[in-house]
């Protein structure tokens, strides 16, 4: 006898099957138990009523009735029992129903709950055999889930899982490679643009300033200088991870602030102010993108 099998009998004879995590049954229509042993007793389809309960504990006088019938001591009874309803619940949970024999079905509603359907049953006389020795085994999984009998169904759709499983985690991995190799990219080409530059970028500059200071021997020289601003940033840490990376390339460059909100990353001269142009499209081709605009010294 199955470990589903012996519910019924329980039932018949307590009047009630708690199942641990699942609910309550309770028998209490009239149920044709007549004396002849040749005819079968007919549970007719409303004799039995259920109450869903998550918390229903697991029943002590269940596990022992089990642990007689299927002559097995009381822990190995336990462990079949919760193995059988926790393998029963995830089928429930992926919206198989929980065929219990001659009781009737359970399925789990969109809400959560579980709903019980009864049946009429035309059940056997066969009294459950009480075993006299306990076998004192290691638990083995139970085989009797009734919605799902052939074995090999159960294989196939564990072997479903598993790929869905793998397909699940090959998603994330994906997902997750994208976001670092698409940063990754961008610092690639962040650190090549500037090393791509840096081999004459201090040249540009010497030959920079070497032109703006022989054409600055014109009168009326303004001393004041300016700042080539090649960056503005709302936070600090970014500001400084940038002038760190600039001064890493000998880049002459220094951030401030006016109104403790913004930060600047610029290149001081202390040429004339008539000379911005040129420092300000010599700088261009090393910066390119960030645009770099002129800004007075105060």
């Amino acid at each position: 006898m199955k470990i589903d099998q012996v519910f019924i009998h329980y039932l018949l004879k307590n009047k009630q099957l708690p199942l641990q995590g699942i609910g309550i049954f309770y028998l209490e229509g009239a149920v044709n138990e007549n004396a002849d042993p040749d005819k079968p007793i007919v549970i007719p389809s409303d004799a039995i009523r259920f109450e869903y309960n998550a918390r229903t504990p697991e029943d002590e006088q269940l596990v022992n009735y089990i642990s007689e019938t299927l002559g097995k001591i009381k822990p190995l009874a336990s462990a079949d029992l919760d193995s059988y309803l926790m393998l029963a619940k995830q089928f429930l949970n992926i919206g198989k129903p929980l065929i219990l024999p001659n009781i009737g079905t359970v399925e789990k509603i969109s809400s959560g709950e579980l709903v019980f359907k009864g049946g009429e049953y035309a059940m056997e006389r066969v009294s459950p055999h009480i075993k006299k020795e306990i076998e004192e085994a290691e638990p083995v999984p139970d085989e009797s889930f009734s919605d799902f009998p052939n074995r090999s169904r159960n294989t196939g759709r564990v072997v479903i899982y598993i790929i869905l499983l793998i397909i699940l985690g090959l998603i994330g991995w994906a997902v997750w490679k994208f976001a670092f190799d698409h940063q990754e990219d961008e610092d690639t080409i962040t650190s090549a643009n500037i090393v791509s530059l840096n081999d004459s970028s201090e040249t540009v500059r010497n030959d920079t300033v070497a032109t703006l200071h022989a054409d600055s021997k014109v009168a009326n020289i303004d001393t004041t200088g300016f700042k080539i601003v090649v960056g503005t940033y709302n936070n600090l840490a970014s500001a400084q991870k940038r002038l760190a990376n600039l001064k890493l390339y000998n880049r002459k460059v220094i951030m401030y602030t006016t109104d403790s909100f913004t930060y600047k990353i610029a290149e001081p001269f202390a040429l004339p102010l008539s000379d911005t142009t040129r420092v300000l499209d010599s700088l261009r081709a090393y910066y390119g993108k960030d645009k770099p605009v002129v800004e007075l010294n105060k």
